[in-house]
């Protein structure tokens, strides 16, 4: 597969459960297993991405779509949450800035509107949506400009699904490229700017918008299926 991602841009990535969707933004993001090839360039210029840590210098965020297994230290605070991935940056001769780190987790729980009783409560003990909402916070205080989103309003209610859709609009009003992934089609097509689809680890199509329809995207994401039930309709 070969794709471009545009600033400003989201991309969205459709296909059925085991195409593949997760493995691509695994394998930007630096965390894929195994064998893989190919190149990837921001600006034009080609980069070398081959772990979380070369991601984040370079500016590319992964919000997983396992928020409780890979995306919180459920034992934690939302404060030492939202501040781990930006430790180092907040971080003066090697020693913590216990203030830095309070500052930028009371900036995303304004930010992103989180309903808690402060920076000091346990993550664990939060709703699905407002851990949601700090797992996205961890990674906008680094700054970056490239997020990759998997599944990013799974497990939540409709409520917390409307903030965090008008949250991804808003940050590519701000200029971050932004790459979805979801396996809800309404969702899908409501996000994306363009659609990539994807069956059995191949790209089978790249949508623009205006092009995207249900019917259109299942006919790429299955086409065998697609070709079965015309037969089977005959």
């Amino acid at each position: 597969m070969s794709f471009e991602l545009r600033r400003g841009e989201i991309l969205g990535i459709g296909g059925l459960l085991g195409s593949g969707r997760t493995e691509i933004l695994e394998s930007i993001f630096g965390v894929s297993r195994g064998w893989r090839c190919g190149s990837i360039a921001i600006d034009g210029a080609a980069v070398a991405i081959n772990s979380p840590a070369d991601a984040s210098r370079l500016g590319v965020a992964l919000v997983s779509e396992d928020r409780k297994e890979r995306g919180l230290h459920l034992t934690a605070s939302i404060c030492d949450n939202v501040a781990l991935p930006s430790i180092s940056a907040l971080s003066r001769f090697g020693l913590r800035s216990f203030a830095g780190e309070r500052a930028l987790a009371t900036e995303m729980v304004k930010r992103l509107s989180v309903r808690c009783s402060g920076i000091g409560q346990n993550v664990a003990t939060l709703s699905g949506g407002n851990q949601q909402k700090v797992v996205i916070g961890k990674w906008l205080g680094t700054a970056p400009r490239i997020l990759l989103l998997d599944e990013p309003t799974r497990g939540i209610d409709i409520g917390a699904k409307q903030e965090i859709y008008r949250l991804i609009f808003d940050l590519a009003v701000q200029g971050l490229g932004i790459i979805v992934v979801t396996s809800e089609m309404p969702e899908l097509l409501l996000l994306s700017d363009r659609i990539l689809v994807m069956c059995e680890g191949r790209q089978t199509g790249l949508l623009a918008r205006e092009q995207a329809t249900q019917e259109t995207v299942m006919r790429l994401a299955a086409p065998g299926m697609a070709a079965w039930s015309q037969d089977a309709a005959s």
